[in-house]
């Protein structure tokens, strides 16, 4: 009776094993297809969650600063090192008491304040909790672009920018023969002799040149040599090399003419040394022979 029961126990074992194995198979596959659907639906609802949260972010955001009248701007303060008057800039920058300080974004103020010609540079900040603050670098013109034939006058800054009619000053040189046509206020002088113009107004605005070398125009026309008119009425030719080691001559060139009794009206500084000076009644030889 024993025998029997340890053979039926015998025969039973593999029979276990294998519905055992196939039911742990069968679990397996359950639990592959429960990570599989639960990654499915996570990719599914991950975009839709991530938007709600995005938008809830936004939502908040507006409540708590955007839409917040504790956050309305009462005070725009304004500075400029130029003549823009504070309404001006603020017409500029499209701006207003009464906006949301944080409805307002300072990078889109700033870029509206340089789409001025005459403007350089812009700063714009907060101050909580209802202050714009605006800082203006303003470009100062240095000169009048003459312009045989053209409309409304136009000026220059120290780095070539066309400034309007606004900048002009009758005080301001003159610069002539200008290559460049149809300028606008807000493009940039591409004539490279301009440089040179600019590099001669900058050396004879300085303090100890200012007095002695008043610069009333100076002529680009000619390719080979820059001509200067002085506000004392003598006009000096100029080569493009050597601008500085030259204009620091002139002063001593006057000097001695002066203390000498010479009446010069053109200084030829267009050779590298031996300047020449001449009075008015001065002649070409060659003129005069007709050669």
């Amino acid at each position: 009776m024993a025998l029997r029961k340890t053979e039926e126990r015998r025969q039973n074992r593999p029979r276990e094993s294998v519905l055992k194995v196939a039911a742990r198979s069968v679990e397996r596959r359950r639990t592959v297809r429960r990570r599989i659907g639960g990654a499915l639906a996570l990719l599914a609802g991950g975009p839709a969650l991530a938007a709600g949260l995005i938008w809830g972010g936004h939502a908040a955001w507006r409540a708590m600063f955007a839409e917040n009248e504790f956050f309305e701007i009462r005070q725009i303060e304004v500075t400029t090192d130029g003549d823009l008057g504070a309404e001006n800039i603020l017409e500029y920058a499209r701006v207003r008491k009464g906006l949301n300080l944080f409805a307002v974004r300072p990078e889109d103020i700033r870029g509206s304040l340089l789409s001025v010609p005459v403007i350089a540079n812009a700063q714009v900040g907060r101050r909580l909790p209802d202050t714009l603050v605006i800082e203006v670098a303003e470009r100062v013109s240095v000169a009048r672009l003459g312009r045989p034939g053209a409309g409304s006058p136009l000026a220059v800054d120290a780095t070539g920018h066309v400034l309007g009619p606004s900048s002009v000053r009758a005080t301001l040189p003159v610069v002539l023969g200008v290559r460049d046509h149809g300028l606008r206020p807000g493009d940039v002088v591409n004539d490279p002799m301009l440089r040179d113009a600019l590099k001669i107004l900058e050396i004879c605005n300085q303090a100890a040149m200012r007095q002695e070398l008043a610069v009333a125009t100076i002529d680009l026309g000619s390719e080979e040599q820059i001509e200067v008119g002085l506000m004392s009425g003598e006009q000096v030719l100029l080569s493009r090399g050597q601008l500085e080691e030259k204009l620091r001559q002139l002063p001593i060139m006057r000097s001695v003419a002066r203390s000498r009794g010479l009446d010069l009206a053109v200084y030829d500084m267009t050779v590298d040394r031996n300047y020449v000076g001449r009075p008015a009644t001065w002649v070409d030889p060659a003129e005069g022979t007709g050669e």
